[in-house]
């Protein structure tokens, strides 16, 4: 009798354990879903920061058209060649900078970072140049998803001919994981010359 009501009781136990185990794993999970939108949220606003600050300090604020999704575009040269169209192959240039290293200034409204000091703003971090190839250029497949989505968004508004500068809020550029050589929560500068639609 003893042994039976001790089973009894290990099943209560496990079956409340099952029963309450997803709602215990969703409050942890909602809580790490609201910390991810509440770092997202802080993030548009330092990079929309640091992105204003770079085109007012470059004389480039008149000139930038941004998109609903927050990249921003400031024309260099205008191309009359085909349009970039997503599935084409695209040959190009490109010189990809830090606008931040994960850093951001007071104004932002939030506490100011240094960021990444191994990460300087303005520093190169690529360059279609290093490929070596013989014209110093890269070929990508627009609308490729391994292709950052900022990078992806900017290609998609060119045409050949076109060289634009693509500035990336962190969230269009590697997000708070960071990646190889890039610091989380970086925002990217990328010089791009469409030189051919393929």
């Amino acid at each position: 009798m003893k042994k039976l009501l001790l089973r009894s009781r290990f099943w209560v136990l496990a079956a409340g354990l099952l029963v309450a185990a997803p709602a215990l794993w969703s409050c942890n999970s909602t809580t790490y879903q609201q910390q991810l939108a509440d770092h997202e949220n802080q993030m548009r606003v330092i990079d929309e920061d640091t992105i204003q600050r770079y085109l007012q300090r470059n004389n480039l604020a008149s000139k930038a058209t941004r998109t609903n999704s927050g990249l921003y575009l400031v024309s260099v040269a205008d191309g009359t060649g085909p349009a970039v169209t997503s599935g084409k192959q695209v040959r190009l240039k490109y010189v990809g900078r830090f606008l931040s290293n994960g850093a951001h200034p007071e104004t932002s409204g939030y506490p100011a970072s240094g960021g990444n000091p191994a990460y300087p703003a303005g520093t190169i971090f690529d360059n279609s140049a290093d490929k070596h190839t013989a014209c110093g250029c890269v070929v990508f497949t627009a609308g490729d998803p391994s292709i950052r989505p900022g990078f992806n968004e900017g290609l998609l508004l060119m045409r050949a001919g076109d060289r634009k500068l693509l500035l990336l809020p962190s969230r269009l550029a590697y997000g708070p994981a960071g990646t190889t050589g890039i610091p989380p929560d970086s925002a990217l500068m990328f010089d791009v010359e469409v030189l051919e639609v393929l």
